[in-house]
């Protein structure tokens, strides 16, 4: 199961905003990973955050993600596009300074991961 994890200090103007952020996140996702949207997880935290001696917004995010398959002869390019491309939805939806947003990508052996089944 692909899964986002998301942390940020930015307060959203309202629950549906929040709700518009994780739904395009996880349609984003299911189609940059090839993966069925019901098997693509995210989770956003709201926490303190500080970051170079500032409370200005922040956003982090740890993306869990299984190579596709037709990607595996150009890992580079796979991750520049997972990396533009949530950038650009989380700058959308947020407004953050780019250089105030770290990304994480780890990716996970088919062996080791939940699998979707379907049912």
């Amino acid at each position: 199961m692909p899964i986002a994890q998301m942390k940020t200090n930015f307060r959203f103007p309202s629950p549906e905003d929040r709700t518009a952020f994780l739904d395009e996140s996880a349609k984003e996702l299911s189609a940059i990973l090839r993966k069925p949207l019901p098997a693509v997880m995210v989770m956003l935290d709201d926490c303190s955050m500080y970051m170079n001696s500032s409370e200005d917004t922040v956003f982090f995010a740890e993306f869990r993600y299984i190579l596709p398959q037709e990607c595996a002869d150009d890992k580079p390019a796979f991750l520049k596009e997972l990396a533009d491309r949530m950038l650009a939805l989380i700058q959308k939806h947020t407004h953050v300074d780019p250089y105030r947003i770290y990304m994480q990508f780890t990716e996970m052996t088919r062996e080791g991961a939940w699998r979707y089944t379907g049912q």
